[in-house]
């Protein structure tokens, strides 16, 4: 059943695993696992795995439907989350003296006994 389940575009299925019983009906309830791939602003391509729970009573067509929703939640926070571009190199490094700088201040403060520098 699960080699012809509809897939979004930008995904793969990694397969479905028998996880257990449903303890109401006592059917079979099988993992469906889906690997999602989304583009960001910027080029980036984030993944996400994504199980979709199905017993014995889930249509093919609604396992089809829990698939096609979480790629879209997902494609829709890649594009909302990543918004800012990343840094550049040069941005990188001022970050990094920046950074460098402050540490060295901040040892420099705790060796004084009221928090100041003097030296």
């Amino acid at each position: 059943m699960a080699s012809d389940l509809w897939i979004p575009t930008g995904s793969a299925l990694s397969g479905a695993l028998p996880v257990g019983r449903n303890a109401e009906t006592g059917g079979h309830i099988v993992s469906h696992e889906l690997t999602v791939k989304a583009a960001d602003k910027f080029g980036k391509v984030h993944k996400q795995k994504v199980r979709v729970l199905a017993d014995d009573n889930t249509s093919q067509a609604e396992i089809e439907e829990m698939m096609g929703h979480a790629a879209e939640n997902f494609i829709r926070d890649v594009r909302e989350r990543y918004d800012k571009r990343p840094p550049t190199e040069e941005e990188r490094k001022k970050i990094g003296h920046s950074l460098n700088e402050y540490l060295s201040y901040r040892t420099r403060r705790r060796e004084s006994t009221v928090n100041k520098i003097y030296f």
